[in-house]
């Protein structure tokens, strides 16, 4: 740290050239690594620079440096009261959506039906009435469209 903060004062009073003369001098006090690192550091790309990879590691994954002592246990949080309600309205209103999508398969089911047995009153009356009819070409006999509408 010493190192750095006497670099930051280099930076300060002296030019660029002279910067790098001292630094050498003002950092032997550092191991090597340590040295190497803070040097090169602002010279690595910004994928190779560790402090990239270590925001990007959530911070519950990340190693921790602390030891167990300083590590405080969290007390767990009361419910929030609210919850309780919040999801018992998000079931009503799941349910009530699901009814309505059920009303409406069902009027349109109904709609059908209705339609069919309109059409077989209809040929029935005729029958009954004695009236030539082609039953088979109107409940779409040999129509296999025609056929699948009425076992749907």
């Amino acid at each position: 740290m010493a190192c750095l903060q006497s670099a930051i004062q280099l930076v300060r009073h002296t030019s660029l050239l002279r910067l790098n003369r001292s630094i050498p001098h003002a950092c032997q006090s550092l191991p090597s690594t340590v040295r190497l690192y803070t040097s090169s550091t602002s010279s690595l790309p910004r994928v190779a620079q560790p402090s990239l990879w270590h925001s990007i590691v959530p911070k519950f994954l990340r190693r921790s440096n602390e030891s167990p002592k300083s590590v405080q246990t969290t007390k767990s949080k009361e419910w929030n009261p609210a919850t309780f309600y919040i999801v018992l309205f998000m079931l009503i209103g799941s349910n009530a959506i699901q009814m309505i999508a059920l009303r409406n398969d069902f009027t349109a089911f109904s709609r059908r039906a209705d339609a069919k047995i309109g059409l077989l009153n209809d040929v029935i009356e005729r029958i009954q009435r004695g009236e030539e009819v082609d039953v088979e070409r109107i409940l779409g006999t040999n129509d296999e469209e025609k056929e699948k509408e009425w076992e749907d």
